[in-house]
């Protein structure tokens, strides 16, 4: 015969081994979140880091000197026919090349 703390115990094992059970059913069926574009792509990271800088100077600046600014130092047009060309590696090396990565 069993006494009823040790029924208890079974049943709690029980209910904790199937919610562990559960649990990493849970975690296996969840997808995995999406990569990180600056971990996989340095390309893109560039690219990246450099329309990061812009929008920090269209917050402090407006809008219309964030432009200006871009537009000086990569016309929208250049910007353009180098993805095209040469794709984000292309634009990150012009970025490179001009130094306004820093």
């Amino acid at each position: 015969m069993t006494t009823t703390a040790t029924t208890m115990t079974q049943v709690w094992s029980m209910i904790l081994l199937a919610w562990g059970l559960h649990a990493s059913a849970y975690a296996a069926a969840k997808p995995s979140p999406p990569a990180d574009p600056s971990v996989q792509d340095p390309c893109k990271a560039t690219v990246l880091r450099f329309e990061r800088a812009l929008s920090a100077m269209r917050e402090t600046q407006g809008n219309k000197a964030g432009q200006d600014l871009k537009e000086k130092l990569l016309p929208a047009k250049l910007e353009s026919e180098i993805l095209l060309k040469d794709g984000y590696c292309g634009l990150a090396r012009y970025i490179q090349e001009k130094k306004l990565d820093r």
